[in-house]
């Protein structure tokens, strides 16, 4: 007879992973109990763990002929509830191997599938994802739930259409099912189908008439079709529905934002839209606000339409005349602009002399280009290898490095669902192998923005892996193919300095960015060292030294600020020779032996004595990504012995000690986290991410140091449209939580 407490052992080895325990165990136990079937499945169970496939096999067979289908479905539910205590466990392979193992039993199961495909979605393979729950909806037409997996998964991918297709099938199934007609509202927006998106829309508010989303979604519509009257109804439907929301976001202004001495005009205005909004304003008023918003963000062709509603409502003054002058000069409409210089004039004499001299000098100067040299650049090498290669320079101008260049992912662990779509990356990812390569008469050039960059040899072709822009895709993205490079279509380049002499090149993409700073051009240096180039060879170093920590690190590295070349931008010079080495990986993706050479630099030892702080970085003090209802979380995290610290007043190496000795670490998502790299394995760490701005960096890095990485998302202020519209640039948003106490349950 077979006793509770057996199985609970034998499941408890099973789960810490003792499969030669469970084995033996379990083997004992069947010599008393020879014809147990609970016992020979736990066996098959245990021989699947310890990759001995064919014993499992056969264990099964021999069931499948003995028992009944009751008795199938029994053994088939332990399969998979030990498949779930795997895939908890982040063991992905194991979990796949037990649920296929499972279906082959029952073919039935709907959370194996669902499962199954999100471990396939973690693993970076989504059409395995996809064609997992295409066979579920083979044997269950009707399953709700995998039409709403199904259609998630192709908006994961960006595939809206296909997207579409399936929530419209989920609908004919369940009509008022909120969860596929919103996420089907969605999708038509990402396409601007507005007229579908809004019937929906109109659907989900019938049948739940506090479903805030749609309201939100409802107004952006409205906002675009230039109906006023009913972009006001909706939103302030959706703020009056939310008044814990709006009041923080207020307090926050209030208390943070309004009173610093440059005070931030873009959070302003959000601020200025919900409380005409709030309290009744006129329409003119709140399409002044509305106007304002879209300016900011350069949306001037709408913008013209909702300031002239306010000129329409007799809300005149000169802030809307000069924004209308020039928003009228970038949509081209220049007949109409002397005539609200005339009106402006009459307000103010003084504003209008600035304006119209500035608009006169524009259109003097419009077919002037910022660029007068013709862009030569049209060709490219993908790789300095290949141009070292065709050009007979292998033995003398490039020289490679057998450094470690893989990264090893374990899934970050959050308290959502599922990871989010920038999450899914294979468990092994191999980066390029660094290099350095030598070349003569070469050209860099880098973009006013430090957004694109490009090495060109001198004969005019571009070095694709040297020549990166942003935004940093994963390794080998297609859309980072050099055959996509801006350069290649830019008809002009700026004017060419010469340089006489060898530079050193350590420009990236946005260079006094901290983690840029950190794990893109830092460690390049150690290729320079591993080469044994002599500094007193190298007649310039072409490097940005305008921040303190860059001073401070050229200075640790004893680099003579007599040999830094100033950037000035946009940058375009040619030297005798250039000498590049390359970046670590990728841009933003680091290999190990990077961030072993910051801790060497910077840290200069390896921490004996057991961290223990428990570190917050504010960012309170950044102009982005700050965390809103801030003070609600430093009161509970200073309750449980939180030090809250603001790295930006640390020098590089205070913070490395800091971050050194930390044993927890919670922060908005930031530069702060790349100091991560100095942390001590096992350091936990929660990083807080925006809705739409989800990066994993320093999840990488925590992967690289072996820290024990949680992450959570901010929730949207209102709707994801409404958010969008206060934030149109996802990479500036402020993060609202509705509890902060979520993020100490991460910590426990």
């Amino acid at each position: 007879m077979l006793r509770e407490n057996d199985i609970y052992i034998i499941e408890n080895l099973l789960a810490e992973g003792k499969y030669f325990l469970a084995k033996e165990y379990i083997t004992n136990l069947l010599e008393t109990n020879p014809e147990n079937n609970l016992l020979k499945n736990y066996l098959a169970i245990t021989y699947l763990c310890l990759e001995e496939n064919d014993l499992s096999g056969a264990i099964y067979l021999e069931l499948l002929l003995n028992i009944d289908e009751l008795e199938i479905d029994n053994i088939a539910e332990i399969i998979f509830k030990i498949a779930t205590i795997k895939y908890s466990q982040y063991n992905f392979n194991l979990a796949i191997e037990l649920y296929y193992q499972g279906l082959e039993l029952n073919p039935n199961h709907v959370s194996a599938y669902i499962d199954l495909a999100h471990i396939f979605a973690q693993q970076s393979n989504v059409d395995l994802g996809i064609e997992v729950l295409k066979k579920l909806l083979e044997n269950q037409p009707n399953c709700i739930i995998a039409y709403e997996n199904l259609g998630q998964l192709w908006e994961d991918i960006k595939e809206w259409k296909n997207a579409i297709a399936v929530y419209e099938q989920g609908k004919k199934i369940e009509p008022q099912n909120l969860q596929i007609l919103s996420s089907l509202a969605d999708c038509y927006l990402k396409i601007d189908d507005y007229n579908s998106a809004r019937n929906i829309l109109k659907e989900i508010i019938k049948i739940n008439p506090h479903h805030i989303q749609s309201y939100g979604q409802l107004g952006y519509i409205y906002l675009i079709e230039k109906k006023l009257n009913l972009v006001v109804d909706k939103w302030k439907i959706l703020i009056n529905q939310i008044p814990k929301t709006i009041n923080n976001y207020q307090n926050w202004y209030q208390q943070e934002i309004a009173i610093k001495v440059n005070q931030e005009e873009v959070i302003k205005l959000n601020i200025d839209l919900i409380e005409s909004l709030q309290t009744n304003k006129s329409l003119g008023e709140i399409s002044q606000n509305i106007a304002h918003i879209l300016f900011s963000q350069r949306k001037y062709k709408l913008a013209i339409h909702y300031y002239q509603i306010s000129l329409d409502n007799k809300i005149e003054n000169d802030i809307i005349y000069t924004n209308l002058i020039v928003s009228l000069y970038y949509q081209n409409q220049y007949d109409n602009i002397n005539l609200y210089l005339e009106k402006l004039k009459v307000i103010n004499p003084h504003q209008y002399q600035i304006i119209a001299q500035q608009i006169n000098t524009k259109l003097d100067n419009r077919k002037e280009h910022e660029y007068q040299i013709n862009n030569p650049v049209n060709q490219y090498y993908e790789t300095a290898y290949e141009w070292a290669k065709q050009n007979n320079r292998l033995e003398t101008n490039y020289y490679s490095f057998e450094l470690d260049n893989y990264l090893y992912l374990k899934p970050p662990k959050t308290i959502h669902k599922k990871n989010h779509p920038s999450f899914y990356f294979p468990e092994k990812i191999e980066l390029p192998k660094p290099f350095l390569v030598k070349i003569p008469n070469g050209k860099v050039y880098l973009k006013k923005t430090e957004g694109s960059s490009a090495i060109i040899t001198e004969d005019n072709y571009l070095i694709g892996d040297l020549s990166p822009e942003s935004p940093a895709l994963s390794p080998n993205h297609p859309d980072s193919h050099p055959s996509k490079h801006s350069l290649l279509q830019s008809p002009f380049l700026p004017p060419k300095t010469i340089i006489e002499g060898k530079v050193l090149v350590l420009v990236g993409l946005l260079n006094n960015v901290y983690f840029h700073w950190l794990f893109d051009i830092f460690p390049r240096l150690y290729l320079v060292e591993l080469l044994g180039i002599n500094w007193q060879d190298i007649d310039y170093i072409l490097v940005d030294n305008r921040t303190n920590f860059q001073k401070e690190t050229l200075q640790i590295l004893n680099i003579s600020p007599e040999k830094i070349l100033p950037l000035s931008f946009p940058l375009y010079l040619q030297a005798e020779e250039l000498i590049i080495p390359s970046f670590p990986g990728c841009i933003a993706w680091m290999p190990s032996w990077s961030c072993q050479y910051l801790k060497n630099k910077l840290l200069g030892y390896n921490k004996e004595q057991k961290p223990y702080r428990k570190l917050y970085i504010t960012r309170n003090n950044a102009h982005s990504r700050r965390f809103i209802n801030e003070q609600e979380l430093v009161k509970l995290l200073k309750k449980n012995d939180f030090e809250i610290v603001d790295l930006e007043s640390f020098s590089v190496k205070q913070q490395a000690e800091l971050l050194s000795e930390a044993k927890i670490v919670i922060s908005p998502h930031g530069s702060g986290l790349s100091n991560l790299v100095f942390c001590q394995p096992n350091t936990k760490v929660v990083e807080i991410f925006a809705p739409n701005y989800v990066y994993p960096c320093y999840w990488l890095v925590s992967n690289l140091v072996n820290l024990d990485y949680h992450y959570i998302i901010g929730e949207a202020i209102g709707s994801s449209h409404f958010h969008s519209f206060l934030y149109p640039d996802s990479r500036l948003e402020d993060i609202y939580l509705q509890s902060p106490m979520v993020i100490l349950d991460l910590i426990v």
